[in-house]
């Protein structure tokens, strides 16, 4: 018999509870966020083609993904087991 799922009241609102293999797979996404971030931002992976308005246009995507992955990363550390 499956246990049975927690309600609404067992967690807080900031809390998620989900399978250690989910877990694991949302970790391994947010690293390839993170690596992609990097590719992005040429402030940390320099590229000497690249122009001006171009290099914008990546830092700001490249601080988009970075501020989703810290969010991911603050869910995962609220979830991770003990």
């Amino acid at each position: 018999m499956p246990p049975k799922a927690s309600s609404a009241g067992d967690l807080d609102s900031f809390s998620v509870s989900l399978p250690l293999n989910a877990f694991f797979e949302l970790r391994e996404f947010q690293d390839q966020l993170l690596s992609a971030a990097r590719t992005l931002d040429p402030a940390t992976s320099p590229c000497p083609s690249t122009r001006p308005h171009e290099q914008s246009r990546h830092r700001a995507l490249a601080s988009v993904f970075r501020t989703w992955a810290d969010q991911v990363d603050c869910s995962l550390e609220s979830v991770r087991p003990a």
